[in-house]
């Protein structure tokens, strides 16, 4: 073991290693805290500090009494982040590839355009693309933006790696802030067409509003295999109480 790093960071690095050779699998659970103990010759601090940050990682999930369950790794994101869905991949290892399906100018659904206060009648920039991990095909993203703010969309989309990158990189738009509504669905005929799955297979329903300075500035729907994705939060205590008397 190298002096350089602290004993927690070794044992944390080597066990993530393992995780990603898959000499763990999804699903299998990290030995003991004694058996890591013996195992690195370190104390149980130095382990659970180890484990907690694989855990804050989104590489295992502590079960109390239950023992550390390794978790599907590559695609974890945690909801305390204003992150991209491709971003979390390629973060995670994997090659990520996003075809375009479609690129066009539209009217918004009168849901969206309530949700980013416009008007109905106004045109948006519809942005349609098939997701790819590794080469499977994970998820289908749908994004709605504001033709003022990217102009030249059409050909910068197409040369891009992550939107919120090119948002940032192009035209200088940083997003700030983010709603996420989460919910359930099963996949339709041309979902199942496109991401190569049966029908009635579950799906992960993610609909964003993100933000600059307050205003809405873009609205994304995101439809993800859900047996390939999952989302991670982190919470603190709980909030205080008013106290009676």
């Amino acid at each position: 073991m190298t002096s350089k790093i602290p004993r927690y960071l070794w044992v944390y690095n080597t066990l993530k290693k393992q995780i990603e050779d898959f000499k763990f699998m999804a699903g299998d659970r990290l030995p003991s805290e004694p058996e890591l103990e013996k195992q690195y010759n370190v104390s149980r601090t130095t382990i659970r500090k180890a484990v907690e940050l694989l855990a804050n990682q989104g590489y295992v999930h502590i079960q109390q009494g239950r023992g550390t369950k390794v978790l599907d790794f590559k695609t974890t994101q945690k909801l305390q982040y204003v992150t991209s869905f491709s971003e979390t991949l390629r973060e995670q290892g994997f090659e990520v590839v996003q075809n375009v399906l479609a690129l066009e100018t539209v009217k918004p659904p009168d849901s969206i355009a309530e949700m980013l206060s416009i008007s109905g009648s106004e045109d948006m920039v519809k942005l349609t693309r098939l997701t790819l991990a590794n080469e499977v095909p994970i998820a289908i993203m749908i994004n709605y933006l504001f033709p003022g703010m990217v102009p030249d969309f059409e050909q910068n989309a197409r040369e891009m790696e992550s939107l919120y990158l090119l948002l940032e990189t192009k035209y200088n738009i940083f997003i700030d802030a983010a709603t996420d509504f989460i919910s359930a669905a099963t996949a339709d005929s041309e979902i199942v067409s496109l991401l190569k799955i049966e029908k009635g297979a579950p799906l992960l329903i993610v609909r964003r509003i993100s933000y600059r300075g307050g205003e809405p500035i873009e609205f994304a729907e995101l439809h993800i295999i859900a047996e390939r994705y999952e989302y991670s939060v982190h919470t603190k205590e709980r909030p205080p109480k008013e106290l009676k008397f």
